[in-house]
């Protein structure tokens, strides 16, 4: 579009200085401890603190989808971008 700034069109994408992790959704949560990234914080995020300890993902009831860690109702809000393959990062959270 006409006098439109070429950067208002790209989307908004945030990461973590911690690992490789990065996504485009502000509802994301992504945990600093962990580096696991879920739909939003008041679910998910929460859902795998108990007594102030990251809990595997699986093993409170969460399951992932593009990326993001899911309660059974939750759709992925996009997608999250990682260099190491998904399938390494899903066998490490399953532990």
């Amino acid at each position: 579009m006409a006098g439109r700034d070429s950067e208002y069109e790209r989307p908004i994408l945030l990461a973590c200085g911690g690992c490789d992790a990065r996504w485009t959704a502000l509802t994301a949560a992504h945990c600093p401890t962990c580096h696991t990234t879920f739909a939003s914080a008041t679910s998910g995020f929460d859902a795998h603190r108990v007594g102030g300890t990251c809990q595997p993902p699986p093993r409170v009831g969460l399951h992932e989808d593009r990326g993001y860690w899911l309660l059974a109702d939750e759709r992925a809000p996009g997608r999250v971008l990682h260099a190491e393959p998904p399938d390494t990062i899903t066998r490490r959270m399953a532990g």
